[in-house]
């Protein structure tokens, strides 16, 4: 490993905009990379499903064994325009008014110095693959909306989380729930009595229905409480979205079961009607701790002399898409910390370990 290259790589690579769904410039920057190393490229042409200008890239090196892929995303929160990185004490941070972009780009920098620099060293490697997506930061879209068909792998490293040694094997189901009140309209000053008020139809539902943590395997929100119109009007429509989260389907169906029926109570005290409109953003992702990719990861990571952690998580990554597509997918960490903040920060060390494990990884032994 040089890492003097992997650190210009990494700068040079958070140097370049990619908010999401403006990823173009960088898709092509990293595509360039790719092709240096020996890379097949294929364009998965994801932009217009996702609003972007830019689209996946699927890779290929060929390699002795079962393939391996490798994922990334692309694309960073905003503000992520014009970064300028401070090194200080080993440690790289923004100027201070922009993320670092390390949420993401540092995976994609550790798997290229990864691979090329074990391709200088002559080591045998097993085949390499690598999807890297746009839009992850808008829920996952690139990789929901990605041609598996592609993909020969069968287990795969994302490399999007924080603490270097972590990884991570369970997230949960997600399903969004688009809820609609309708009431009937009347003037507020001169007959209120003969509208129906959806508003406080809805307000009454939302207030019945836990968010935050509901149980031990779930969580819950509600947000986009909208009922636009004049001040001397009954509101006659009223809408609001939610968020669930849980590890267990059945949990899932439960409080989806109860928020419907929350909602049904409040809109007959008021005379309401309603409509709930469901869209199961993506399943749980669970790997199982005897897989042998998770296996091989504690392996390494103790080869380097890294504490490791195996957790569960809240958060989406693109490690669940490809779970959901027949890929042992394991979420590991790169060092980065504060991400999405102002104070987003990597240490060189980190950077360095990730790049190191990952090397271990693609062996062919």
């Amino acid at each position: 490993m040089k890492s003097d290259r992997l650190l210009e790589r990494f700068l040079k690579y958070i140097a370049c905009d990619s908010e999401s769904r403006y990823e173009k410039e960088f898709c092509e920057m990293v595509e360039a990379d790719l092709k240096l190393i020996g890379f097949t490229i294929y364009r998965d042409e994801v932009g217009p499903a996702c609003g972007s200008n830019g689209w996946n890239i699927f890779a290929t090196l060929p390699g002795v064994g079962e393939p391996i892929l490798f994922s990334a995303h692309m694309d960073t929160v905003s503000p992520g325009n014009g970064i300028k990185p401070v090194i200080k004490d080993g440690v790289i941070y923004s100027s201070g008014d922009t993320i670092l972009g390390a949420d993401d780009k540092s995976g994609i920098a550790a798997i290229l110095e990864a691979v090329q620099s074990t391709l200088e060293e002559g080591v045998e490697h097993r085949p390499v693959e690598v999807l890297f997506s746009v839009c992850e930061e808008l829920g996952l879209l690139g990789a929901k909306n990605a041609d598996y068909s592609r993909i020969k792998s069968k287990e795969a490293v994302v490399l999007d989380s924080g603490k270097n040694g972590s990884i991570v094997n369970q997230a949960p189901a997600n399903t969004h729930l688009y809820i609609t009140i309708n009431g009937k309209s009347a003037h507020a000053g001169v007959a209120p009595h003969e509208g129906i008020h959806a508003l406080k139809a809805a307000a009454k539902a939302i207030s019945q229905i836990d968010c935050g943590f509901v149980d031990d395997f779930t969580v819950m929100n509600v947000a986009n409480l909208l009922s636009p119109g004049k001040t001397n009007v009954v509101p006659d429509s009223a809408t609001f979205d939610m968020e669930i989260r849980s590890f267990k389907k059945e949990l899932l169906e439960e409080h989806i079961a109860s928020v419907e029926k929350r909602v049904k109570a409040a809109c007959e005290e008021f005379g309401a009607t309603y409509k709930i409109v469901r869209e199961d953003v993506f399943d749980a992702l669970h790997v199982p701790e005897d897989r042998p990719i998770l296996k091989r990861l504690l392996d390494v990571y103790e080869k380097l002399g890294v504490n490791v952690t195996v957790e569960k998580t809240y958060g989406g990554c693109d490690a669940t898409c490809l779970f959901n597509n027949g890929i042992d997918a394991l979420n590991v960490g790169t060092g980065m910390a504060d991400a999405h903040s102002l104070n987003e920060h990597i240490t060189i060390k980190d950077l360095e370990n990730t790049t190191l494990a990952m090397k271990l990884i693609i062996r062919a032994d």
